[in-house]
């Protein structure tokens, strides 16, 4: 009976020492996990730092192509007013002479045509 005793005794140490082992290594696990969500957490802080770091960056890089757009615009508004203008004191000048050339070159056609109009 005392062998069996034994055994009894040998096995319950051995439950005790898995029992031991198990509840250090829940407790380990159970720190790690910890750890990682501690980490977890400082590197979504740390992310929405960079996607705000970005956002402004990328904003202040879209303001600075609309500024030049802008520029741009104001730039192009001013070589349309010139070349509006230069078109139409050309038109001032020129036309006339063109006119004048044209009429000159059709006169004779239409006093061909006017004298055959007119009755004798």
């Amino acid at each position: 009976m005392d062998n069996g005793i034994s055994t009894v005794r040998n096995l319950l140490y051995i439950v005790l020492v898995l029992a031991v082992l198990s509840i250090v290594a829940d407790g380990y696990v159970g720190m790690q996990l910890s750890q990682n969500s501690d980490e977890l957490a400082r590197l979504s802080v740390l992310l929405q730092k960079q996607v705000m770091s970005s956002a402004v960056e990328q904003s202040q890089q879209l303001q600075a192509k609309m500024d030049k757009l802008d520029q741009d615009a104001a730039g192009f508004d001013q070589k349309m007013d010139a070349a509006n203008t230069k078109f139409f004191n050309d038109l001032n000048v020129k036309l006339p002479i063109i006119l004048d050339k044209y009429v000159k070159s059709r006169a004779p056609m239409i006093e061909r045509q006017a004298i055959k109009q007119v009755p004798r």
